[in-house]
């Protein structure tokens, strides 16, 4: 039986980010507090998560920034990260993210973080920190691992109880099971090869619906591998 810890089999933060190896990362809100207030925040930060995955310079992303507050914008460049899989609740998040250049985790999560907390502030008549020190994250490794950890992300709401009908919730679920719904900014291969591990698309929805009940009935509890098995 493997537990989850095996899965994240490194500290928080106790780690070094190699190329092409995938880690969860998340962070929440200083004192738990909401960090979306109104669905523009957060597509905010969606927005955020394409246009800074880049390696142009900070001066052409803080000018396409400024000029474009409220659009998606592709900057040009090669992508620090691939985004693999999100979940946005209201007062935290996480991402399933793998390293495509040197440090290019921590320039991403750098650029989000103080990119959203500027804008943040700014709507919100507020000064200082949002989130609650550096962001978190663990290295995946393991069979198994990347199922089942975009699972915990993509159903991340359901293993907290967070209603989407009545709460701001954004998810990558749809990347996974209908892309044709929205603004798709997971690597598309990836998310092929995870249902593949899986064996196909219906079942990768068996797999997460399954996942959704143990993620629900084992919050306070370490899941295993065999909680998600088919």
């Amino acid at each position: 039986m493997v537990n989850l810890c095996t899965i994240f089999n490194m500290g928080i933060r106790n780690i070094e980010f190699s190329n092409g190896e995938y880690y969860h990362v998340f962070n929440r809100g200083v004192d738990k507090r909401i960090i979306f207030n109104t669905k523009e925040q957060q597509e905010f930060f969606f927005n955020r998560m394409k246009l800074l995955n880049t390696t142009d310079s900070r001066k052409y992303i803080a000018n396409k920034r400024s000029r474009y507050k409220d659009k998606t914008i592709i900057a040009s460049g090669d992508q620090l990260v691939s985004i693999v899989a999100y979940c946005l609740l209201p007062n935290h998040y996480h991402l399933l993210l793998r390293q495509e250049i040197d440090n290019g985790i921590s320039q991403f999560m750098q650029r989000l973080g103080t990119s959203y907390t500027m804008y943040f502030n700014q709507q919100e008549k507020r000064s200082g920190s949002l989130f609650q020190g550096k962001f978190k994250a663990k290295h995946l490794s393991g069979d198994f691992a990347l199922p089942v950890v975009s699972a915990y992300v993509n159903l991340n709401y359901k293993h907290h109880k967070i209603n989407p009908n009545l709460h701001l919730v954004k998810s990558s679920i749809n990347e996974y099971i209908q892309p044709a719904l929205g603004k798709n900014i997971c690597n598309e291969e990836i998310i092929q090869s995870i249902i593949a591990e899986t064996g196909s698309l219906a079942d990768y929805k068996m797999f997460i619906k399954k996942a959704s009940l143990s993620f629900a009935d084992n919050k306070n509890n370490p899941l295993t591998i065999n909680d998600f098995e088919f």
